[in-house]
């Protein structure tokens, strides 16, 4: 017979974490609706949104005496933290950029609204500090990544440099700490399954997103390159792609994954 629920993990006995949830969700779709009209004025209402946000997770971690990403609704919703805090902490009062990672961030927490609130303890695997070291590092990756797909958006729209850099400077950070977020998964995962790479679905398409910036990189150091500036932007689009495969197709849609969530 399996073991009764926890009563104090339950969505109702923490009924303010889940408002704080809800009004950062409220927040984030109140800065897309004001960004399209006003992308200035969207500022506010996503920085109130993305404290909020920080302060339910921060409040499911502290219930759980853990990292709180131990189950769906958390994993989607850290993944929404991550592109609006991107969002917010390099803001650029553009409507197309802006609805771009807003649009994202309220897809996210779309996801985690259809997955029930409840808090659970880590399984033991979990139960090491490499895996809230490797885990938001991914996250933070992957908005830095959405932050270069929405910056080529901008620049497809009106060519401009400034937002070529910042496709390039988005690319480049994101691949920093996907690398570092590699070198720390594949500690934890000497700990968890006594090896550095497993041939795993999540593990081999997180390879190949390591390898499609890496190439990114690269390429936009080619001299014959310089005169075809749309080649990063779209490979920006492209990651963008990779990303979703690597993160939710490969826990949905690929078979059995170790890091499935």
């Amino acid at each position: 017979m399996p073991p009764l629920p926890d009563p104090a993990l339950s969505a109702a006995s923490h009924p303010l974490l889940s408002g704080l949830f809800l009004a950062a969700a409220g927040s984030y779709v109140l800065a897309l609706a004001v960004a399209m009209v006003r992308p200035r004025w969207g500022r506010w209402p996503l920085a109130a949104g993305a404290c909020a946000h920080l302060l339910a997770m921060i409040g499911r971690g502290w219930a759980i005496g853990f990292f709180p990403l131990t189950n769906k609704h958390e994993s989607f919703s850290a993944l929404a933290l991550a592109i609006a805090a991107t969002a917010a902490l390099s803001f650029r009062p553009r409507r197309l950029y802006l609805a771009a990672m807003l649009a994202l961030a309220c897809a996210s927490m779309g996801a985690a609204l259809l997955f029930p609130f409840d808090l659970a303890y880590p399984p033991p695997l979990m139960r090491t500090v490499w895996y809230p070291l490797h885990v938001p590092l991914s996250f933070l990756a992957y908005a830095l990544f959405c932050a270069s797909a929405a910056s080529g958006l901008v620049w497809a729209q009106g060519r401009d440099p400034e937002w070529l850099r910042a496709v390039d400077l988005r690319a480049l950070q994101g691949f920093g700490l996907w690398s570092l977020a590699m070198i720390t998964g594949g500690v934890w995962g000497v700990l968890a399954w006594g090896a550095y790479f497993l041939w795993d679905p999540k593990v081999i398409w997180s390879v190949i997103l390591w390898f499609h910036y890496a190439t990114f990189i690269h390429l936009r150091l080619t001299p014959s390159l310089k005169e075809r500036p749309w080649v990063r932007p779209a490979l920006a689009w492209l990651g963008l792609a990779w990303l979703f495969v690597a993160y939710v197709g490969t826990s949905f849609f690929l078979g059995d994954s170790s890091h499935a969530f």
